[in-house]
């Protein structure tokens, strides 16, 4: 757990400070704006959104698609090869990348813990309403 807060305080802030704003922002698009039930709705749409974004960063940075592309290109030389009648070997092992998850963007974590605070919170907060 103490590996998901190394990243600086600034990011973790930065990224707070855009989803209140983004949220303070959706407002023009509710009939009601600035009341308690609209800016609920746009403070959980806002964080689900940023929480979505850091999931499909998290994913990518962790290679989970590798061994679905490596996959790709072993059926596309499979058709090749039987199209063309080559010889050609299957895809060597080479091609599939491995990823260790250590290398991973400066805003992931904060992405996706920021974005769980404020739906946690605004989904506190609707409840008791």
């Amino acid at each position: 757990m103490k590996r998901l807060f190394t990243h600086s305080r600034i990011s973790y802030s930065v990224i707070g400070t855009i989803e209140l704003l983004l949220g303070l922002l959706a407002q023009i698009f509710y009939p009601h704006p600035f009341s308690v039930r609209s800016l609920l709705d746009s403070f959980s749409t806002i964080s689900l959104l940023f929480f979505s974004v850091g999931l499909i960063i998290f994913l990518v940075q962790d290679g989970a698609f590798d061994s679905v592309v490596y996959g790709f290109k072993r059926f596309a030389r499979a058709v090749r090869r039987n199209q063309l009648e080559d010889s050609d070997e299957e895809a060597p092992l080479t091609e599939l990348k491995r990823h260790d998850g250590k290398k991973r963007a400066a805003l992931t974590w904060p992405l996706i813990i920021d974005s769980l605070l404020l739906f946690a919170l605004a989904f506190s907060v609707s409840l008791l309403m």
